[in-house]
């Protein structure tokens, strides 16, 4: 995220100042959660808060709910400097929480005295195309290592899609496996994979983020009129599938037209009926701005 901040909050306080000795600048021992902001609310704080909480208990950085409400409390400053600022309507809140200083080495203290850094920016601005036409992703090499414990948390240390993101070359997303050649998740995004009336989703209980969009969309498929299932996909499944698309709480989704192998081949893709349909609930449900 290399876009100019409109406001940084470290702690509550407008500043970009950082100890050195955070730990989450040392070691990557935080979490953090970023948040599309549409008329002045978070349409999905209740799954980002959900996450949040998860991840503060797999760290350990304190009590959960404690945290969660301190985490809360963060929104709502930040979501009322927006309004101030007249930013409600194209803004994305990406707030970092680390367990701060201490500890000897990579032993954390008895008990952490976290730091929250809130920033907000400007809303990316993606091509209509992307979410009417569809995208070209490319199958990553770097495989995903299997981690249980962390699963599913979005923590500070993402080194797997740092390496993933330079092999893609013009595309706009790449496809990440897991050391037993499942499918996983894409960079920045979760997968959904179109066979026939199923939806499926890829499982992520050994390794990948469970993004809150997938969580929501899940939670509210029969609302859609089919059912998302979570299951395991392989490379020939995926590529014998009638669809895919990508999706996260920042775009949406958008429909895959292309996947590249690393060796140069093509697997080509119709957008799938079901994309439309999940496009035209998020739009109204979420507040998704769709082309058609």
């Amino acid at each position: 995220m290399n876009r100019k901040s409109h406001i940084t909050l470290v702690n509550g306080i407008e500043t970009s100042a950082l100890t050195i000795a955070d730990r989450g600048l040392a070691y990557g021992d935080g979490l953090f959660e970023t948040m599309r902001v549409v008329a002045g609310k978070i349409p999905l704080l209740k799954f980002h808060l959900e996450r949040f909480e998860r991840g503060v208990h797999c760290l350990k950085l304190g009590p959960p709910k404690t945290l969660r409400r301190e985490f809360k409390r963060a929104v709502d400053q930040v979501l009322t400097q927006l309004a101030d600022d007249t930013l409600t309507d194209n803004a994305l809140v990406k707030i970092m929480v680390t367990r701060g200083c201490g500890g000897y080495g990579y032993l954390p203290p008895d008990k952490a005295d976290c730091t929250f850094v809130c920033q907000v920016f400007n809303l990316p601005e993606y091509p209509s195309e992307y979410s009417n036409k569809g995208i070209q992703v490319k199958i990553i090499q770097h495989r995903l290592p299997s981690h249980p414990a962390l699963a599913g948390v979005k923590h500070l240390n993402r080194l797997d899609q740092v390496l993933a993101s330079q092999e893609l070359n013009g595309e706009q997303e790449g496809l990440m496996f897991d050391q037993n050649n499942h499918l996983i998740e894409g960079i920045k995004s979760n997968v959904l994979v179109f066979e026939g009336r199923q939806v499926l989703t890829p499982s992520l209980e050994n390794c990948g983020v469970q993004g809150t969009l997938r969580q929501y969309l899940v939670e509210h498929a029969k609302a859609l009129g089919f059912e998302i299932k979570v299951g395991k996909v392989d490379e020939d499944r995926l590529k014998a599938a009638d669809g895919v698309s990508m999706i996260n709480s920042v775009f949406g989704l958008w429909p895959v037209l292309n996947i590249r192998d690393s060796d140069g081949g093509h697997q080509k893709f119709e957008r799938h009926n079901q994309c439309k349909i999940i496009q035209q609930f998020l739009s109204k449900q979420l507040g998704f701005k769709f082309f058609s």
